[in-house]
């Protein structure tokens, strides 16, 4: 056995942070996703990767060698911290590159990509499939529990000629609402919108959720950094915050189903997610069920009773 890696073996896994970083390092142990995961950093892809005691008193997440050097340290974050990155360049010995949350923090690599990455694979070996969906899960739990800003944003001109967006504003018409601000959407209306952020290439589409104790609203339909990937909540969130639209859920589902994607079959916090090309192709029918879960009439009754 090798005993000359600095190995770091205690880390606090109460943290969702670190529990990501553990499975992350175990999933290194795969050849296919360290070598994509390496590819995606610049680094070489027959480095090795591992949780190290780190050096000169501070300890980033992960350390990559080849052939006895170092050759770079990961900080992997569910949020983003530009200041500890700006720290760790000036006291460590080799390049920092940081792996956050999401591909709008400004990352060199991001979660996100990794769990897309993931939802992607297909024909692994039962156990591999099952570290890879607990991999899976694990990330998209923490993004969701992240706390993030909470500002709303008007949709970028960028945005608000994108094609999906041009193509729900044709047959929603005055339905759907181009609004910011934390406001919930009017029941029998859609409210587009977006979080807000430096680039502003997303965009969202949401609808009254008697619910949603905060913001009143549950988004049904969202785009991210202008990707072209349509992402969806997953039937148990539909069913949590939209607890009496039985008739519209199903229809909504059913129509997802129909375009390959079967919601009922993520957990809550996941965002299942379908090519743009496909739910362009459907959009006629999608509009209407979005038409349908606004409209519905308990939810009416909740907003004007003021559930």
């Amino acid at each position: 056995m090798n005993h000359t890696f600095d190995l770091f073996i205690n880390e606090d896994l109460s943290k969702p942070e670190n529990r990501v970083n553990v499975a992350l390092f175990g999933m290194l142990q795969q050849d296919w996703f360290r070598k994509w995961f390496l590819n995606q950093l610049n680094l070489k892809t027959d480095a090795t990767v591992y949780p190290s005691k780190g050096c000169n008193n501070i300890r980033p997440d992960l350390k990559v060698t080849h052939d006895d050097s170092t050759l770079a340290w990961l900080e992997v974050e569910l949020g983003k911290d530009e200041e500890q990155i700006a720290d760790y360049k000036c006291k460590l010995d080799a390049e920092v590159k940081a792996i956050w949350g999401r591909r709008t923090d400004g990352g060199d690599f991001s979660l996100e990509e990794i769990a897309d990455y993931l939802e992607a694979q297909v024909s692994h070996p039962p156990q591999t499939a099952v570290y890879i969906e607990h991999l899976y899960k694990l990330i998209q739990v923490g993004l969701e529990g992240h706390t993030r800003s909470s500002k709303r944003a008007r949709l970028s001109d960028e945005m608000r000629d994108h094609c999906l967006v041009i193509g729900l504003k044709e047959r929603l018409q005055d339905r759907l609402m181009f609004e910011y601000g934390n406001e919930p959407p009017q029941v029998g209306y859609l409210k587009a919108d977006t979080t807000a952020s430096p680039n502003n290439r997303g965009f969202s589409l949401g609808v009254y959720s008697p619910v949603a104790k905060k913001s009143r609203t549950l988004k049904v339909i969202s785009l991210t950094a202008g990707r072209p990937r349509v992402y969806f909540p997953s039937l148990l969130k539909l069913q949590r915050y939209l607890p009496d639209h039985y008739v519209e859920i199903e229809s909504y589902a059913s129509l997802l189903a129909r375009m390959g994607l079967n919601i009922g079959r993520f957990g809550e916090a996941q965002r299942p997610s379908l090519p743009l090309d496909a739910v362009l192709e459907e959009l006629d029918t999608l509009a209407e069920c979005l038409r349908e879960i606004a409209d519905h009439p308990r939810a009416t009754l909740d907003s004007e009773l003021g559930i």
